[in-house]
C-alpha cells in the first residue's frame, strides 16, 4: 500500500496535474497602480468569469486557468529581471504583448507559448508632463498625418513582427542645427517596439516612429535610457520631455462583472497620453520548456 501511496505521489510530482495551482505570475510593473491592487483587482475578475467565457481556440485555456487557479502576481521594474527570474524558476510565467512574446522566444528557446489571450487590449502612446500640452498637441498632429499617409503601417510592417529573425538597422534621429531639442526616455522593455541595438542604443519601432516626427517637426531628437520603472520619475523631474508608455485601455467583462477597470490600467497622475502609435489585442502567456535541459523534470508546471 505504502509503495502504491508513494507511485502515485511521485506520479503527480512528474506530470504536475493537480486539480488547481498556485501560479507565480511575472507582469511588468504598472505605474499606475499597487501590485496589491492590482493583485486584487486579478481576484475579484476571477471570481467574475462565466462558465463558457470566450471558449474559443486563443484563449479557452486561459480562461479556464484563470477561473481554476490561484495567480500570484509579482511585478518587475524591468523585462531583463523578469525573464531571469523565469528562467532561475522563481516564477512559473510571464504575461507580455504578443509581438514582444514572440521577440523573446525568437531569443530563447527554452521559451514556450503556454497559453493566449484576448483579455486585454493595450496600446503605446507617448506620455508628456500634464502641463506640456503644446508639445502634447505637436506629436498628435504628426502621428494622426503618418496614419493618413501610411507612414505608420509601413513602419509597423518593417520593425513589427511575430517569431521573425530579421532585426531591422535602426532609424536614427535627424539633427537640424539650433532646433529645439525634445529629449525621450526608452526602457528597451519592449522589444521590437521598445528596444536596444547590439551596440546599446535605442532602437526598433518606437525609435523609428519617433525619427520621423522629429524630422516632421524640425525638432532634434535626442534619447536617453532608463529603467520601465522609472518612466514617470524621468518625466516628471524634467529628465525627460517625453516617455513611450504602455497602457491596457480595455478589459473583457469590466462592465458586466464590476471589475475596477483603473487597476489594469498604466496612467499615473500628472501625465497625458498622445495618439496611440500602436495596439494589440492579444496577449501570450510563457513559460520555460518543461523538457529543457537535465533538470527539466523538476521545473514548476
Amino acid at each position: 500500500m505504502r509503495k502504491f501511496t508513494l507511485s502515485i505521489i511521485i506520479a503527480l510530482m512528474l506530470t504536475g496535474h493537480s486539480s488547481a495551482e498556485v501560479i507565480q505570475t511575472g507582469v511588468l510593473g504598472f505605474l499606475g497602480t499597487t501590485e496589491a491592487k492590482f493583485q486584487t483587482g486579478l481576484d475579484i475578475f476571477k471570481d467574475k468569469i462565466p462558465e463558457g467565457y470566450r471558449e474559443d481556440i486563443y484563449n479557452s485555456g486561459f480562461v479556464r486557468s484563470l477561473r481554476n487557479d490561484t495567480r500570484v502576481i509579482h511585478f518587475f521594474g524591468s523585462l531583463m529581471r523578469m525573464m531571469m527570474s523565469l528562467r532561475s524558476g522563481n516564477i512559473d510565467e510571464v504575461i507580455l504583448p504578443e509581438e514582444v512574446g514572440r521577440y523573446a522566444m525568437n531569443l530563447n528557446s527554452e521559451l514556450e507559448v503556454k497559453f493566449m489571450s484576448e483579455i486585454f487590449t493595450s496600446r503605446i502612446s507617448f506620455a508628456f508632463k500634464e502641463e506640456d500640452t503644446a508639445l502634447k498637441a505637436e506629436f498628435d498632429r504628426a502621428i494622426l498625418a503618418m496614419k493618413e499617409d501610411g507612414t505608420i503601417d509601413e513602419l509597423a510592417a518593417k520593425f513589427i513582427y511575430s517569431g521573425g529573425s530579421r532585426n531591422p538597422k535602426p532609424m536614427r534621429p535627424e539633427t537640424f542645427e539650433g532646433a529645439e531639442t525634445i529629449t525621450v526616455a526608452v526602457t528597451g522593455d519592449m522589444p521590437p517596439i521598445d528596444m536596444f541595438a547590439g551596440d546599446g542604443k535605442p532602437a526598433g519601432y518606437s525609435t523609428a516612429i519617433l525619427a520621423e516626427i522629429g524630422k516632421r517637426l524640425g525638432k532634434n531628437i535626442r534619447l536617453v535610457n532608463t529603467e520601465a520603472g522609472a518612466r514617470n520619475s524621468a518625466l516628471i523631474s524634467g529628465r525627460a520631455d517625453v516617455v513611450f508608455w504602455y497602457r491596457t485601455v480595455k478589459i473583457e467583462l469590466d462592465a458586466a462583472s464590476g471589475v475596477d477597470n483603473s487597476v489594469f490600467i498604466d496612467a499615473p497622475d500628472g501625465i497625458i497620453l498622445s495618439e496611440p502609435y500602436y495596439s494589440w489585442k492579444r496577449e501570450i502567456v510563457l513559460k520555460m520548456s518543461d523538457t529543457t535541459g537535465p533538470w527539466g523534470l523538476f521545473r514548476r508546471k
